[in-house]
């Protein structure tokens, strides 16, 4: 039966095949035990503690002096069928009596695989192997304490040597998903199981000031689990916490609690993962919605409900697929593929253009050249803080400008005023510090108060483009201009 890491199954690797070779005598077994020693400044710094890490894997050196071209080939054959240090297989160790040998489940070490020719038909190699544990250790929990050590375990840490197991659990927001719980190796504590999966931890610290800790935490994602569990489910702001097990006393110390606020994952090994205690928010600027191309609503949710307002346009998107959104508006698998271009909580200004009669030409308005003027995007504006308006009386509010486009005798302009929905726009609206060419009529006026969904074209009122920005209050105002462009 397999492991499970959140709803997410880890791959098992079962052994299969014998490891073809016989080592030459003596046969190296070692056993890595990994020791980080902390020195202390008193006492001529001749004063320091080792904490015992973890006892690690057996290791086989296999050497053979005079290997015969069959065999060497057969060994590279079974390395290459095991996908080098991936695969599992079977070692039959000799015994240290010497006699008869024991099975062992082992895998090439992360090493390439070489020999050396010593004539054409034999060569030498050594190659090691490191074993599989098929058993995890348990341990009683003895008790759990918050940050502040028992004096039970004070008394324990005299000691020279300690053993203490880093462990975490994380805990999404989605109701109803189970704790994830991971370490640096695979082990029981008090009858919870924890997954080997933790590499490396930095930054937990405690601190007096007003900034908070910002903790990151590496896990292995070789087999792809950890990004499988991020698309999975949302870990932003899923609640990490960190302890430390003394094996001595079965006394856990929850040291550290936070909030994922973010992860990375690429081709590597390695999911990266970004935490920070409760001060964090406090310190985050405010308002916390940004300027975005890409839609932020989760897919086929009650934000953007695909399953009973949508439908796939396999005509223009054959590559649509109902099960997921790339977040995009017009690309192949965004919110026009589903059908759902009222619901597209992005902000996507686009360069529109219109054909005009150029004023400042002809006579009498007769034979006037024919123009097209396109709007331009202000750029700029992406990244930016999306403004959230709260008021019982009339306030103005400076918009930002998307796009603007001249029109020989007009200019217009399209601004993003704030989140919505807006309760109402109050009257005066101004560019460039002139009232629309119809004030006090709506003539050269658009506007949307930013519900969602939104029928409302993002854009100019002349075109009534596709283009659509739920939730984003915005308005065009079109003001009297000098002839020509």
């Amino acid at each position: 039966m397999p492991d499970y890491i959140g709803n997410i199954a880890v791959p098992e690797i079962v052994p299969s095949g014998v490891f073809p070779l016989v080592p030459d005598y003596p046969l190296e077994v070692r056993r890595d035990h990994e020791v980080a020693v902390h020195q202390f400044g008193s006492g001529n710094a001749k004063i320091e503690q080792r904490m015992l890490v973890g006892t690690g894997a057996r290791r086989f050196t296999i050497r053979k002096q005079w290997l015969r071209d069959a065999e060497r080939i057969a060994l590279r054959n079974f390395w290459e069928s095991k996908y080098g240090p991936y695969g599992a297989f079977t070692y039959n160790a000799p015994n240290e009596s010497g006699i008869g040998t024991t099975p062992v489940v082992c895998r090439f070490a992360n090493e390439p695989l070489s020999w050396e020719m010593v004539a054409d038909w034999a060569c030498s190699l050594g190659v090691t192997l490191v074993e599989i544990p098929q058993s995890s250790p348990s341990y009683p929990l003895n008790q759990t304490v918050h940050r502040f050590p028992p004096a039970a375990l004070q008394t324990a840490l005299l000691s020279q040597v300690q053993e203490i197991i880093p462990l975490i659990k994380i805990q999404p927001l989605e109701p109803g998903y189970p704790a994830i719980y991971v370490s640096d190796r695979r082990c029981t504590v008090g009858g919870q199981l924890y997954q080997a999966r933790l590499v490396e931890f930095d930054g937990i610290s405690q601190s007096i000031g007003n900034e908070s800790d910002e903790a990151q935490f590496t896990f292995g994602n070789a087999d792809r689990v950890m990004r499988d569990l991020a698309n999975d489910v949302d870990l932003f702001r899923a609640e990490i916490a960190f302890s430390l097990f003394h094996t001595g006393t079965g006394i856990k110390l929850d040291l550290w609690k936070g909030n994922i606020v973010n992860w990375t994952s690429d081709s590597g090994p390695e999911f990266r993962v970004t935490a920070a205690d409760g001060l964090y928010e406090l310190n985050l600027p405010y308002p916390t919605r940004k300027i975005s191309r890409t839609c932020w609503k989760p897919f086929n949710s009650a934000s953007c409900p695909f399953a009973s307002q949508g439908a796939l346009d396999l005509v223009h998107f054959p590559e649509a697929d109902p099960t997921r959104c790339d977040k995009g508006f017009d690309t192949p698998n965004g919110c026009r593929a589903h059908g759902m271009n009222d619901y597209y909580g992005g902000i996507m200004a686009k360069p529109q253009g219109v054909r005009i009669k150029d004023n400042s030409t002809g006579v009498w308005g007769f034979g006037r050249s024919t123009l097209t003027s396109v709007s331009l995007v202000a750029d700029s504006i992406y990244d930016q803080v999306l403004p959230e308006i709260y008021t019982d009386s009339p306030m103005p509010v400076n918009a930002k400008i998307a796009s603007g486009r001249d029109e020989s005798d007009f200019y217009a302009a399209l601004g993003l005023v704030g989140e919505g929905p807006l309760g109402a726009y109050g009257t005066g609206h101004k560019l460039d510090g002139q009232y629309h060419h119809g004030y006090p009529g709506s003539l050269g006026l658009m506007t949307s108060l930013g519900p969602d969904p939104n029928p409302v074209t993002f854009g100019m009122d002349t075109d009534a483009g596709p283009e659509r920005a739920a939730g984003t209050a915005f308005l065009m105002i079109r003001r009297s201009d000098a002839k020509g462009l």
